[in-house]
């Protein structure tokens, strides 16, 4: 039993054949069973099978219950029947004189009463059912049998079906969740992991004597877990380190050409420019690094205050609009609802700035970088969505998840061109993150791209 084939078949099975038992055993109460024997005649069980011919009768009618007595007659050998206060046979079975006159005593005396009539023994018992129907039922079996049979089950078929559905369905219910317990929190590690949590894990404690398929597989999932966590970590390591042994060189280089600054001519002077140019691009490069470094090794927002949104992008458009003046297009702040959230002003001011900057890299000339700020509210939460949208030309559509992967560029000459490095919107993703936020990419209608800002804004009630 230790692989999951036979873990739901041998369940399965049991259920089954647990529901099979359950309704043999109540569809059986409803027949006698001649081959239970007794010594002697029991007065309360012959009081029970009195009560239950007359229930018989109330419930079917005249036809249920000669139907049930002939069934009697040929399953025990026996006789029964069932009169009313008149002396009446209910089902309209012909009575022997002798039957019919135990019948009248027994209703006459309010008792039990009894008579040997050829090879049988008659039992008469006056009975009042619940509705206070007054009746005498009479049982006789042969003298050389010793057997009463017990009286009917109720007669109930339908709360003993139900009975044995809610317990198939306990038992199905239990088994259904044993199985799918650990895919659910295979799913919900990969969905952590899938957001960034590198430390989420799929084993628990409950699951460790597990031996299945299921069970190897939560297990070598979280040894995946544990490479990808610890290549990570390498990774950002060697971008860390690299990043601080490059500030070194570059720093000597800075001195380098300020020695040689005093060198009159025009050549050197030409170089000495194109030097400088180069070492500012590498310093900015790592500069990004390291911030994206800080970032990815998951930097938590400690100092936490409230951001007037509105404001700030009021700022970066301003700033933004300045530069791409230079560039022969505009940046516009088109709508700005009243919106705060709770976080680092530095960090959302470059995750937006940024992402700013790039529309304006791509726009086509004489066009606008569209900014807008939507506040949307609801009774459970406030989202604060900032929509940046450029008249450019657009992203492949299979290209636009991967826009915000470190170093990713669309066209090499393109990239080198306009300045970037590809760490801009990368950071900016990251920043955003750290803010309990998304950042996502489409091409909009009529072309150009659109990135769509999304994370949580602080309430009134919060301010």
């Amino acid at each position: 039993m230790r692989t999951l084939f036979w873990k739901i078949f041998i369940s399965f099975w049991s259920v089954v054949a647990i529901f099979i038992v359950i309704a043999v055993l109540l569809l059986g109460r409803r027949a006698p069973l001649p081959e239970m024997r007794r010594q002697a005649v029991d007065n309360n069980a012959f009081a029970m099978y009195s009560q239950s011919l007359a229930q018989i009768y109330d419930a079917g009618g005249k036809a249920e219950l000669y139907r049930y007595l002939q069934q009697f007659k040929r399953t025990s050998h026996g006789e029964a029947y069932l009169l009313d206060r008149l002396g009446n046979e209910v089902a309209g079975q012909i009575l022997p004189p002798q039957v019919k006159a135990l019948a009248a005593r027994a209703q006459l005396e309010g008792e039990s009463e009894s008579v040997v009539v050829e090879d049988k023994e008659f039992f008469a018992r006056p009975i009042i059912t619940n509705n206070g129907a007054s009746y005498v039922a009479v049982v006789g079996f042969p003298r050389t049998v010793d057997e009463f049979p017990p009286p009917p089950g109720p007669q109930r078929p339908l709360r003993d079906l139900g009975i044995a559905i809610i317990i198939s369905g306990i038992v199905c219910f239990w088994l259904a969740r044993y199985l799918s317990a650990p895919i659910v929190r295979l799913r919900n590690a990969a969905q952590e992991l899938s957001r960034g949590n590198l430390a989420a894990r799929a084993t628990k404690k409950n699951v460790d004597h597990r031996r299945d398929e299921i069970a190897q597989l939560v297990q070598e999932f979280d040894q995946m877990a544990e490479q990808i966590e610890s290549l990570m970590h390498a990774q950002k390591r060697l971008i860390s380190d690299v990043s601080h042994e490059f500030r070194s060189p570059l720093t000597r280089i800075n001195l380098a050409v300020e020695l040689i600054r005093n060198v009159d001519s025009p050549g050197v002077s030409t170089a000495i420019a194109r030097i400088e140019q180069e070492t500012e691009r590498l310093n900015g490069m790592v500069g990004k690094l390291l911030t994206l470094s800080r970032m990815e090794a998951g930097e938590q927002l400690v100092d936490k205050e409230e951001i007037d949104l509105a404001d700030l992008l009021r700022q970066v458009v301003d700033d933004a609009d300045f530069e791409a003046r230079n560039r022969n297009c505009r940046v516009i702040l088109y709508k700005a609802d009243e919106c705060h959230a709770v976080g680092s002003p530095e960090l959302l001011h470059s995750a937006v700035e940024n992402i700013v900057r790039n529309a304006v890299r791509y726009t086509a000339d004489q066009t606008e970088v569209e900014v807008r700020l939507l506040c949307k509210a609801s009774a459970a939460n406030s989202e604060a969505v900032v929509k940046i949208r450029d008249h450019g030309p657009g992203v492949p559509e299979s290209s636009l998840q991967q826009l915000f992967r470190p170093f990713f560029r669309l066209d090499e000459s393109r990239e080198r061109k306009t300045g970037g490095v590809g760490l801009g919107l990368a950071i900016a993703q990251r920043a955003v993150r750290l803010h309990g936020g998304e950042v996502s990419a489409s091409n909009a209608p009529g072309g150009g791209l659109e990135v769509t800002i999304a994370f949580p804004a602080s309430s009134s009630a919060d301010r």
